[in-house]
């Protein structure tokens, strides 16, 4: 029997947690600046997995609202959350589809990272202009690797698994950063900025292989008892492409901020 969904992700959101890179931290001076967060503010992350963004927007803000689908990815935002001391997070298990039915109380901003590609955009858009503030807006957040000589050898062998059962689709779909920008301008958050950050991340070779863990084509439940054929590939593909132990990589971080006019 193939993983669900929902298996698919929650077999994943250890990894997720532990091994997907954090974001910069000029990213939230930013943020800071832009919309004046100077503790008062109440604040939606929207499919907000472990709380990569709510955890560190916590510092700034009164209240945020972590929605996210999979309850296995709040059981790990909760955990961190509670080694960090931070209590004025909302974990909320929900999705972009029910958007209406949360009784989410007045925004001042929503934010989105690694999630808005796979929701019904235009649609959550309006959904939101009901509910974030005439002087708020919506910040979409994405992250994009850099190709080195180690991660093209992963891709080899990821593409590999992809060709078997369940795992055509790569269970994932492509950021579109511009089309990301389109929707947005026709959206009743149309005055759209951009701004990025590049940055080095360093991994071990245990490191890289729980960061593929943390990918929805590749968790546990998808690769299901191909997962140990998978890591020993990954760490044969990888032989003496690291002479420190060391995998480098550049990555971007960009972001899009949408307001009113």
């Amino acid at each position: 029997m193939s993983a669900t969904p929902r298996d698919i992700f929650a077999s994943g959101a250890a990894h997720y947690a532990r091994y997907q890179p954090p974001y910069p931290g000029e990213l939230f001076g930013l943020l800071a600046e832009d919309f004046g967060l100077n503790g008062t503010q109440t604040v939606l992350d929207l499919g907000s997995g472990p709380g990569t963004l709510a955890l560190p927007l916590s510092r700034l803000v009164a209240r945020v609202i972590a929605v996210d689908p999979e309850p296995g990815m709040l059981r790990e935002g909760r955990a961190a959350a509670e080694r960090r001391n931070i209590d004025n997070i909302r974990w909320r298990q929900g999705d972009s589809s029910g958007l209406r039915a949360l009784g989410l109380p007045p925004l001042d901003l929503c934010v989105m990272g690694r999630s808005f590609h796979w929701m019904a955009r235009e649609r959550v858009l309006a959904d939101l202009d009901g509910l974030v503030h005439p002087r708020g807006g919506v910040v979409l957040v994405a992250t994009r690797p850099s190709g080195t000589e180690w991660s093209r050898a992963v891709d080899e062998v990821r593409g590999r698994y992809r060709a078997f059962p369940g795992g055509a689709d790569g269970g994932s779909r492509p950021e579109r950063e511009g089309s990301n920008r389109e929707t947005l301008r026709r959206s009743p958050f149309p005055r759209v900025t951009a701004e990025h950050w590049t940055y080095r991340v360093d991994r071990t070779l245990d490191e890289v292989i729980g960061l593929q863990l943390s990918h929805s084509a590749f968790t546990p439940a998808r690769l299901g008892g191909r997962r140990e054929a998978f890591e020993r590939d990954v760490r044969t593909a990888l032989a003496g492409l690291a002479s420190d132990g060391r995998y480098e990589q550049t990555v971007r971080t960009e972001v899009l901020i949408a307001k009113r006019r």
